[in-house]
């Protein structure tokens, strides 16, 4: 018994071993006791149940085997048989399992079977080798706790474990490694073998995401062929993986293959290995497919960490920028468009866009790591693109990068030529990112832009000095000399800090700047320029333009102008006053908005004010205007009333201005004339053309809306005026000249209501409103209290809104009434004097067109009628009118309207039914707007007989039929002729009364005109 009960001990503790010694190959490396089998359980401290199913000489065969704690045990086995070699000395010659299960701990890199372990014999420093020992499993198993997860292994076969032996193995973990490495869903089976005592195993691999040290794949599959030397402490092979969703940092690779052939030992492992990937993302790009070739050194670090030592080529093609990129040089070509830079942004993106068509990279690397310190050096770089771009950093170890801290060290020089880029030399100082860069001058299209030699340094936060020099076009125009002093420091966006730009010249559109320092301030959003001060020419005109401040956004190439002045050195000055403008930049050109414009063009004495609309500058170099403002006289003593300037459009192309305008009377709204101007800035020339078509006045619109001249000269015009006026100006001085004409015009003035004035005024000085002499109007009809038919007014415009009268002339009572010469101040409330003459006017026509019923007259007047007319109104001063010699008859054959006359008045007024004069003198005298003092004068005869008065005698006295008497008779008649007329306007035009009333009362339109009714009223009541 005692000899089977050691058997039995030996085979459970045997087949313990083999199964361990079959599962653990690689972290057993002690040879398997072969001496200590036949120990007892209890020996050892084993807690073992079975059941001794056969007891032999050669098998021994035990079931339901659990060793150690029955409710935990650290191995079972559904039965195991032994074969013992007795002549031997007990040696076991095979052991044979089913069902085997044994759980174990990796501790610190130990393996902790529990009372497995106890029955290991203990190492005796002699090599480990696999024992000679047929051995069979079935369905054996090791979960095994790995402290960075569980790990379960499975295995069956059956052969001698020094040789001969044959099976299939499984290892699987649903997640293994530390927060360094980990995977999850690893699975990997295949066959295992051994021959000469070497093991080797052979079959897939696959795990589901992998992440280790910053790199990850989301799939990793593949193949292993493993062969471990016969005292497991060496091993070689070949692998071959495929990866998909690689990633490090926050870059993708969308697959990787990797092949790799390796040898080692329990203190190094060396491989070769080739791994392509496809689809590999960059930091600032991707490549389309790579290849890394070269050696693997992995040491042990003796506590110290895994040393790595590796070197190898790099090769990838289509290397390309990331899009994000390519939109960014999209980008810069819009933003930059419409500036003196654009053809240079133009053409850097059509360089950069090429990149995106792929590039070759090349490179040599070496990797050292130990100690928890490593460095990657890349040595010969080398980047050629298809487009001709190419880069070179030609030496041993240009880039280095250096860890823990990431420092990166960049070393020799660096070369980037061709493909549309300048030709630039880099020469790095070997510590960090710094060095000093030549760049070649850029030239595109018309524009040049150069850097002197870039200083920088990134290794405390970005420094950077050089000075940017531009030569580029502007619209039309063109740009030279720009100078902008960059100076980047820490702490500071790289478009940050303040400047002072320069630029040689610039010309645009006609327009030339001198050299100027504009204070620039930059950031990454944009530009602000403060207090700008540019003097130049335009044309041959001197210009000078200042603003409060000007702002650039680079994101939408929008701009801003705050209180922007122009200031051109005519003679006076043209000013142009904006208080906001405000655009973008787009398709090579610009447009925006401008609000609060105002100004005046040299010596045209018309002002603009309150102008706001759009504007846009093409890429043709044509400037445009477009909006509505107000126009005003610019002399003091205004000559028009301001106006709107409605649909105003200004174009600037070619170093000509041309612009156009709809003048409208504000409150009326009615149209008054179309204003079209262009100036030549190169001779300094222009012309305007002012155009009245058709400017109707009546109930809407009259002419001191238009023109304070005409307030208190004329009143409720009706009637329509066309004409055309023409200013020219030049270096030498501002001319002008129009034409007006009206072929019916009714009116009110001072002197009475006029009607039916035709005629044409030509101006030779339209601004001084003066024209040549002998100037005519004809006049219908003038009746200051008598209508005056048919006349006609010679006149002159003289400078200072002064008229001259030469002269007019109306037949009148068959006779004429003459206006002599006189001068009128149209620009002061002055007295103003006229003198009519009357020549040779008929007394019975005078009397009959006065229809006056009861009164026949005969004879021939001549005479003068001083008039003034004042801020107190119109009156007769020292009028008289003289009968011509021959005299003639006048009688009065009306009724008496009071009989009661005395004797002498009844004679007298009986002598006036028929008497002949020798002489008669009418003198006149008053306002014309109240009562006219007349005063007659004449002698003569009767002709009818007449009868004596009574006499009071004692006896009356009567005598009778007496003629050829004669008379001196002196009448003074006060007559309020003009207040009858007056009367006849207010029945018409109650308004005219009420103003009368209340002067202060402001009249909303125009009175209505009428003339003709007045005209009437005035015949029927003399």
């Amino acid at each position: 018994m005692v000899l089977k009960r050691r058997v039995a001990v030996f085979g459970l503790g045997f087949l313990a071993l083999s199964t361990l010694a079959l599962l653990t190959l690689w972290l057993q490396r002690k040879p398997i006791a072969k001496d200590y089998l036949d120990g007892f359980l209890s020996k050892k401290g084993v807690s073992a149940q079975y059941d001794l199913v056969a007891i032999g000489t050669k098998r021994q065969r035990l079931e339901n085997i659990v060793l150690g704690d029955p409710a935990n045990p650290d191995l079972t086995a559904d039965w195991a048989e032994v074969d013992v070699a007795l002549l031997s000395g007990g040696t076991v010659r095979a052991v044979r399992a089913g069902g085997v299960r044994i759980k174990g701990r990796l501790i610190d890199g130990i393996l902790d079977l529990g009372s497995v372990s106890k029955l290991l014999p203990q190492s005796d420093g002699s090599p480990f080798a696999l024992p000679d020992i047929d051995v069979s499993l079935d369905s054996a198993g090791l979960a095994l706790d790995t402290g960075k997860g569980a790990l379960a292994i499975g295995l069956a076969g059956q052969g001698n474990l020094s040789d001969g032996f044959a099976g299939q193995i499984v290892a699987k973990s649903a997640s293994i490694g530390d927060p360094a490495c980990r995977a999850t869903k690893l699975d990997a089976r295949g066959s295992i073998r051994i021959v000469d005592g070497r093991p080797a195993f052979s079959g897939p691999l696959q795990t589901g995401a992998l992440a280790c040290n910053g790199a990850a794949a989301s799939a990793l599959s593949g193949t292993l062929d493993l062969t471990l030397g016969k005292s497991l402490d060496a091993w070689e092979g070949v692998t071959r993986l495929s990866a998909k969703g690689v990633t490090y940092g926050s870059n993708k690779s969308s697959n990787a293959q990797l092949s790799a052939r390796f040898s080692g030992n329990e203190r190094l492992t060396r491989a070769t290995y080739q791994a392509d990937l496809s689809g590999v993302a960059l930091p600032q790009g991707q490549a389309g497919t790579a290849r890394l070739a070269g050696s693997l050194d992995l040491g042990s670090g003796n506590g110290r960490g895994v040393i790595i030592a590796s070197s190898g080529t790099i090769n990838a093609a289509r290397v390309t920028a990331a899009q994000g990129v390519l939109k960014q040089a999209q980008s810069m070509r819009r933003t930059a468009s419409g500036t003196p830079v654009a053809p240079i942004a133009r053409a850097m993106a059509d360089a950069l866009y090429r990149l995106g068509q792929g590039s070759a990279v090349s490179a040599g690397y070496e990797l050292d790591q130990r100690d928890g310190k490593g460095t990657l050096a890349l040595s010969n770089v080398v980047m050629a693109n298809p487009g001709g771009a190419r880069v070179e950093m030609r030496g041993p170890a240009s880039v280095r990068v250096r860890w823990p801290g990431s420092r990166l060290d960049l070393t020799g020089t660096a070369k980037l030529a061709g493909g549309g880029f300048p030709a630039t030399d880099v020469a790095f100082t070997g510590t960090g990112i710094a060095g000093r860069a030549l760049v070649a001058p850029m030239a595109a299209d018309g524009a040049r832009l150069s850097l002197t030699p870039v200083r920088f340094d990134f290794n405390r936060g970005m420094r950077l000095e050089t000075v940017m020099l531009l030569d580029g076009p502007l619209g039309s125009g063109s740009v030279k000399g720009v100078r902008i002093p960059l100076a980047i420091a820490p702490g500071r966006d790289v478009l940050s800090g303040c400047h002072d730009v320069r630029f040689e010249s610039l010309e645009i559109s006609g327009l030339r700047l001198a050299p100027a320092t504009l204070a620039t301030c930059l950031s990454p959003n944009g530009a602000r320029i403060n207090a700008p001060r540019l003097a130049g020419k335009l044309g041959n005109t001197g210009i000078g333009i200042s603003a409060q401040s000007a702002n650039f956004g680079f994101a939408r190439g929008d701009f801003s102008v705050a209180s922007l002045g122009v200031r051109l050195a005519t003679q006076p000055a043209s000013v142009l006053d904006v208080a906001g403008l405000a655009g973008s930049l787009s398709g090579g050109g610009a447009s925006g908005s401008f609000g609060g414009a105002s100004g005046q063009l040299g010596a045209v004495p018309m002002a603009l004010s309150d102008v706001e609309g759009g504007w846009s500058f093409g890429q043709g170099g044509e400037f445009r205007l477009s909006g509505t403002g107000q126009i005003a006289d610019a002399v003091a003593e205004r000559r028009f009333n301001p106006l709107v300037a409605s649909d105003i459009v200004l174009t600037l192309r070619d170093g000509r201005i041309d612009a156009s305008t709809l003048l409208i009377e504000p409150k009326s709204r009615e149209k008054v004339a179309r204003v079209d101007l262009f100036h030549l800035l190169e001779p300094g020339t222009g012309q305007a053309t002012i155009a009245v078509d058709d400017l109707n006045f009546g109930n809407q619109l009259q002419p001191e809306m238009i023109t304070p001249i005409t307030l208190g000269v004329i009143a409720n015009v009706v009637g329509r005026v066309d004409g055309t006026g023409k200013v020219f100006w030049s270096p030498r001085g501002v001319t002008s000249q129009g034409g007006f004409k009206t072929d019916m015009l009714d009116f009110a003035a001072a002197f009475g209501p006029v009607s039916g004035l035709k005629g044409e005024i030509r101006l030779s000085d339209l601004l001084g409103m003066s024209t040549p002499p002998s100037q005519s109007v004809s006049i219908r009809s003038i009746n200051p209290g008598i209508a005056v038919i048919d006349g006609e007014i010679r006149y002159q415009l003289l400078p200072g809104l002064k008229a001259q009268v030469e002269g007019g002339r109306w037949p009148f009572a068959g006779g004429y009434l003459i206006l002599d010469p006189t001068i009128i101040d149209m620009a002061h409330e002055a007295e103003r004097r006229f003198t009519f003459r009357v020549e040779g006017i008929d007394a019975a026509a005078f009397v009959n067109q006065l229809q006056f019923e009861n009164i026949a007259a005969t004879g021939t007047f001549d005479g003068t009628l001083p008039m003034i007319f004042d801020a107190r109104g119109g009156r007769i001063e020292g009028g008289q009118l003289v009968a011509r010699a021959g005299g003639g008859t006048l009688a009065y054959v009306g009724e008496l309207s009071n009989e009661n006359l005395g004797a002498m008045g009844s004679f007298a007024f009986d002598a006036l039914k028929s008497m002949k004069y020798e002489r008669l003198t009418i003198d006149l005298g008053g306002p014309i707007d109240g009562d006219i003092v007349t005063r007659v004068s004449f002698k003569g005869v009767n002709q009818a007989p007449v009868g004596l008065p009574r006499k009071k005698l004692p006896i009356p006295i009567k005598i009778v039929g007496l003629d050829n008497i004669p008379f001196i008779f002196n009448i003074t008649i006060t007559a309020p002729f003009r207040k009858l007329f007056d009367m006849s306007r207010t029945i018409s035009d109650p308004s005219l009364l009420l103003e009368r009333l209340n002067p202060r009362l402001e009249r909303v339109g125009p009175a209505k005109t009428i003339q003709p009714s007045e005209s009437q009223d005035v015949r029927k009541k003399p």
